[in-house]
Formats: structure tokens, sequence, C-alpha cells
């Protein structure tokens, strides 16, 4: 019985938040973006509940390095995810290619036929060549990309003490660090997606 109750506890702080699938139809893109485009939809599950187990007999310091835990999905909600393609200029990729984000909007919002020509190509993966989800974004969504102001929290240099580091990434004996944080305005592009 005490080892029952052990296993339970354990079980019990494993469990990540049971929770629902959290639905916003805006993304924050960078000032940099531009050709920004609704590329296609596609419905998915996303995990709202997961527990994490200890993979049995698992070496995590031998050749492979590998991880002795994996996440097991114990419930998960749908969604319709729109994906949107954007260039960025500020990109430390090479050449000028396409930067990808989603927004994740309410399947509710949507006719059951509507979500069911989505649902009948899921997951996408297994359907590479279905126009299902190019088709539904042209029909049903619309996207309003517009200018933004956001605010965000950096290092105040001025106010703050830093401790030097050495080549080794070390920091000097009996140095602490103080560190103030100063907000700032930047201006970021608001993409907005919506049902038409």
């Amino acid at each position: 019985m005490k080892m029952l109750l052990v296993g339970l506890t354990i079980l019990a702080a494993s469990l990540a938040q049971a929770g629902n699938v959290t639905f916003s139809n805006q993304v924050v893109l960078p000032s940099s973006a531009s050709q920004v485009k609704l590329v296609d939809a596609e419905y998915v599950l996303v995990p709202t509940q997961t527990v994490i187990h200890t993979i049995p007999n698992c070496n995590p310091h031998g050749e492979a390095g590998l991880s002795c835990e994996e996440t097991v999905v114990l419930a998960s909600g749908a969604a319709i995810r729109a994906n949107i393609g954007y260039r960025d200029s500020f990109s430390s990729g090479e050449g000028n290619e396409m930067s990808y984000t989603s927004v994740m909007l309410n399947p509710a919002s949507f006719t059951a036929d509507e979500v069911f020509m989505l649902k009948s190509v899921y997951p996408q993966w297994k359907h590479p060549f279905s126009n299902a989800g190019r088709d539904f974004a042209r029909n049903h969504l619309n996207m309003v990309v517009s200018k933004a102001k956001t605010s965000i929290q950096v290092v105040d240099v001025k106010k703050s003490h830093l401790c030097q580091q050495n080549e080794a990434g070390n920091t000097a004996p009996n140095c602490v660090e103080h560190l103030v944080y100063k907000t700032v305005s930047s201006s970021a592009l608001m993409a907005t997606v919506n049902r038409k």
C-alpha cells in the first residue's frame, strides 16, 4: 500500500497541468518581415496534458548521449492552425528563405463540414500532395498585417553592475552581478487571421 501511494505521488508530481488549447488569431512578426502571406491551414491536435516517463535501462552518458525521458500525451484538444510565411531581411540564413509562424484558431468557429475538410487530410505529412489546407485558407480565412508597438524588457547597462568574464567564461571571484531592467518600445508587425 505504501509503495502504491509513493508511485501515485510520483505520477501526480510528473503530470503537467491539464488545460485547454490556447487559441489566438494574432502573432507578432519582426519589423524586418516582408512578403507576409497566409500559406495554408491544417487540423491539429494540441497536447493539453502530458506526463514525463523515465525510460528504463537508458544510459544518458552512453555514446549516443540519449535523453532518458520521454513525454507521453494524455489528453489533447483540436485546433485549426493557420500557417503564415514571411521573409526576414535580418535572418541569419543564406539567401532570402521563407520563415514561418502560425496562429491557433478554434474549430468551433467553423462549420462541421469545413472542419471535416481539414480533418480528412490529418496528419498533413500523410497527405503531402493535398491542396485542402491551401484551399481552406484561401476560401475561409483572411489576414491583415498592421504595424504595432511592443514593449520589451532589456538590461539597463548604465544602472546594472556586470561582472567581467575571462576567456574561459569564468567571472572574477567575489563578483556579484546586479541587473536592472528597463522597458523600451519597439516596432513590429502584427498579423491577424480571421474567418471570412
